[in-house]
Order: structure tokens, then C-alpha cells, then sequence
């Protein structure tokens, strides 16, 4: 498997568990000091979905620089947004504007760690993109 095509796949892997861990209903998941820090894990998991796609679009070569951090950004708030309102049809979960700017925020802070990793080309060197 290529590094695009590992890239795409790890994208919408990750895309599909937030989605199904977000649209669970609340009673799925068990009390813990863990998952009481809510914006925190919303923050981690756009960051590590916009991180994907930013890789995703960069081993693509053919694109402009800007859209390496555009597109991924642009994706993680739509997707953000969309589940947010989905949730309120999810018995006992529903629409929440600081989750959805927790979303925001992770899908941009994926984006700046891509782009230190890009400047650093740590990512081209280490991970062989």
C-alpha cells in the first residue's frame, strides 16, 4: 500500500470512529475521570483527523501548499458540524456549540502540528511522506 493510499484509508478510518463514537447515545459510555474531560477528547480527535488529511493531501504533490491546510481545516468543520447536529436526534446527546468549537479548535491545531512537521520535514524524512 502506498503512502496516499495508506493516508486516504487512515483518513476515513478515523472519520468513521469519531462519527460512530459521537453518535452513540450517552448511556454508551461508562463514567470515568477520563472521559470528563468532554472538550479535550473533541479537541484530540479532530487534530489527529485534520493531521490525517493534511498528510492525505500532501503526499498528493500536485497540490498547492495552502490547500494541504485549507482542505483538511474546511472538512473538519463541516464534519464537525454535521455530527453536532446529528447528536440531537442520539437519545440523550444533543447539539453543544462548545464541542462543535472544541472541533474547530482540534482541526486546527492537526493543521499547525502539520505544518511544524512540514517546515521541521519531519514528516517527509521520518515518516517517509
Amino acid at each position: 500500500m502506498g503512502p496516499r493510499t495508506l493516508a486516504r484509508v487512515l483518513s476515513v478510518v478515523w472519520g468513521i470512529v469519531i462519527g460512530v463514537l459521537m453518535l452513540l447515545p450517552r448511556d454508551a459510555f461508562p463514567e470515568s475521570e477520563l472521559l470528563s474531560y468532554d472538550k479535550l477528547a473533541h479537541l484530540a480527535v479532530f487534530a489527529g483527523l485534520s493531521f490525517l488529511l493534511c498528510a492525505g493531501w500532501f503526499v498528493q504533490k500536485n497540490n498547492k501548499a495552502m490547500t494541504y491546510y485549507l482542505a483538511p481545516l474546511t472538512i473538519c468543520v463541516v464534519y464537525g458540524s454535521l455530527l453536532e447536529y446529528l447528536q440531537q436526534f442520539v437519545p440523550g446527546r444533543m447539539f453543544d456549540l462548545y464541542d462543535f468549537v472544541a472541533n474547530f479548535t482540534g482541526g486546527l491545531v492537526g493543521v499547525i502540528i502539520f505544518s511544524i512537521f512540514i517546515r521541521q520535514k519531519f514528516v517527509i524524512d521520518k515518516l517517509m511522506l
